[in-house]
């Protein structure tokens, strides 16, 4: 049964010590303005993305414990790193971290999946507006021509296996353009780094023509100074990801089970 609350929106394994150079190839991992900052290309960032992929590809499944002293070992890498590694990705919703289990990987439930994307609906559709309101403002509506540019040659291309990056560009610009910080970090704080990935990775061409076509709508509205719609359209391209979103979540178990 789908959702609908309008009447009220890859990896491989890596060898250690080889890190990942691509930025599109990472997980979009949350951090909170409040932790301490790690630094890009640490141990501890390589194990991040190294347990991350291994829940994507399904050798971790869903309520599988993940034991630090294995992989310690596997990997090659002191406890603290793992530990670290644990924390950052009980915070990203990856695992959960249970008194005298340890972490186990993290089984997304549909209410919590539609609560979040809620949210995010909210947030995507005020940034969207706030960019509207401020297309007039120098170089804004250069952005968004170029935007839909981008958009255009990429249907020409017809080719959508770099849509992760394209879609994050999009986002971001629209995001930054919208003059509100917290519209960015918010929506960063309220996903599920996991469903997004693995909606990329595995990423249908009907869905990515539907995605192209979203951002015309939005970037259009965007670009006639014309908040309503733009707000419109972006909480309408949000709230259409949701029964994605549950799908996935739904297959994860499915396969969980069946293990």
């Amino acid at each position: 049964m789908s959702y609908n609350f309008a009447d009220d929106c890859f990896f491989r394994m890596r060898p250690y010590p080889t890190m990942a150079k691509d930025p599109t190839s990472i997980v979009p991992f949350y951090q909170p303005p409040q932790a301490e900052p790690v630094r890009s290309g640490s141990v501890s960032d390589f194990v991040l993305n190294e347990i991350a992929r291994r829940i994507v590809d399904g050798v971790y499944k869903p309520g599988q414990r993940i034991v630090e002293a294995e992989v310690t070992r596997d990997l090659g890498v002191s406890r603290s790193s793992v530990r670290e590694a644990f924390r950052r990705l009980e915070t990203n919703r990856f695992v959960r971290i249970e008194p005298n289990r340890g972490a186990m990987v993290a089984t997304p439930r549909r209410e919590d999946i539609v609560a979040q994307f809620r949210i995010r609906e909210v947030i995507s559709g005020l940034g969207a507006r706030a960019a509207a309101e401020r297309v007039q403002e120098p170089g804004n509506r250069e952005i968004m021509l170029g935007l839909l540019g981008d958009i255009e040659a990429q249907r020409k291309a017809d080719d959508p296996r770099n849509h992760r990056a394209e879609n994050g560009r999009f986002h971001r610009a629209i995001n930054n353009m919208s003059g509100i910080p917290d519209v960015g970090e918010l929506l960063d704080q309220y996903n599920y780094p996991i469903l997004h990935t693995i909606y990329f990775r595995d990423l249908s061409h009907a869905n990515w023509l539907r995605n192209l076509s979203d951002h015309v709508d939005i970037a259009r509205a965007v670009l006639h100074g014309d908040p309503v719609a733009a707000e419109h359209f972006a909480r309408q391209h949000m709230h259409r990801m949701v029964d994605i979103a549950i799908e996935i979540a739904e297959r994860l178990l499915e396969e969980a089970r069946n293990r």
